[in-house]
């Protein structure tokens, strides 16, 4: 269902009389819609994660999971799935919205995810649904505790959003021996404001690059301490400045583009360069780009197929082996020439397009 693109339980109870299936499942008919809802409230979470872990062990085996610069990089980070004004189960997170002028209660689930990022290849390792009254950093050191236990050395460093940047995320992943790669802001605000002071007059490391044609003016300084965050982090300050290309009126005109980005740190000057810092922070947006946006986008990923928790944690993780072994298919077994030709799209809608002919490959002997 997820390969082929197909949206819901519905549309796949569709092909239910196509003998693709039959050359698949035997003498055993493909469930209905119904029936796939009733065993998806059923089936063991933790046999899927070892399932993906699997997949892990493979690709870490096969060096395609392989370490950025000498060490292991992951992200983790929230993604709200969907929302209704109606539907709603026991685990739903809820908010008051105003609509019309009226006050309506908004039930929604919100999910942590994992990601391992290693070179081109995506790898969503695992996730974990909020619960009721927590925060998005309560769901996330359930879901590092659960991953490190079954995987503990599936990282060494760990990159987020500055959500993370709390006393209690710090500690936990310094206990663990991993370091922790966060994003500085306004959340912050004393730890911003005096690395802002300290490190301004700071005489900058520049950096320049071709491509993309861009300058970058690095400051470095270690030592922070807040009231609340008693180890002290390391603080990186990157402004920089990027020629881009905007369309204006049918014509392409040049746009010089600045940003400032802060990021607080456990590793040490000794260990690693201030610009090697600064790359693993932009790293963290593999998890929004090559993660749910491309699910959400081209996966279905945000649609309920069935609203249970059960069922929500179990379809978002066959969700992430179908997309590794997608990309396993895409990035390492097609040929270059053909990745060049053709997008990532156009293949899925070949495995789509073969569904609907009824001419499924044969199944392996």
């Amino acid at each position: 269902m997820f390969l082929c693109r197909i949206g819901s339980f519905n549309e796949l109870e569709q092909h239910r009389g196509k003998p693709a299936w039959r050359r698949w499942l035997g003498r055993h008919a493909l469930p209905s819609a119904d029936d796939l809802a009733y065993v998806s409230e059923r089936i063991d979470v933790d046999d899927l994660r070892v399932c993906l872990g699997r997949v892990y062990s493979r690709l870490k085996r096969n060096k395609v999971l392989g370490p950025r610069q000498g060490w292991m990089l992951a992200a983790v980070d929230g993604h709200e799935i969907g929302s209704s004004y109606k539907r709603c189960c026991e685990c739903c997170l809820q908010r008051e919205l105003e609509v019309g002028g009226d006050i309506k209660v908004q039930y929604y689930h919100r999910l942590v995810a994992f990601q391992i990022i290693a070179g081109d290849f995506p790898l969503l390792l695992d996730l974990e649904l909020l619960r009721p009254g927590e925060d998005e950093v309560a769901a996330s050191l359930r879901l590092l505790q659960r991953v490190l236990g079954n995987h503990p050395r599936c990282f060494d460093v760990l990159v987020a959003d500055a959500i993370y940047l709390r006393p209690s995320v710090i500690n936990f992943i310094r206990d663990r021996g991993k370091h922790l790669i966060a994003v500085l802001k306004e959340n912050q605000p004393d730890l911003l404001r005096e690395a802002r002071v300290l490190m301004a007059p700071e005489q900058p490391q520049r950096l320049v690059r071709e491509k993309p044609c861009q300058t970058i003016d690095l400051r470095d300084m270690e030592g922070f301490t807040t009231e609340s965050i008693t180890e002290a982090l390391r603080v990186v300050w990157s402004h920089e400045e990027t020629l881009g290309r905007e369309r204006v009126a049918g014509q392409w005109e040049s746009k010089q583009i600045e940003s400032d980005w802060l990021w607080a740190t456990t590793m040490p000057i000794s260990l690693v360069p201030p610009q090697t810092i600064a790359a693993f922070g932009h790293d963290r947006w593999k998890i929004e780009n090559e993660g749910f946006n491309e699910l959400v986008t081209h996966w279905h990923a945000n649609h309920y197929f069935h609203h249970h928790p059960n069922t929500i944690l179990v379809l978002w993780l066959m969700l992430f082996t179908a997309h590794a072994v997608f990309h396993c298919f895409y990035r390492r077994n097609l040929k270059p020439a053909q990745r060049e030709a053709h997008t990532a799209i156009y293949f899925a809608g070949l495995m789509a397009a073969s569904l609907r002919c009824e001419n499924w490959w044969p199944p392996p002997t």
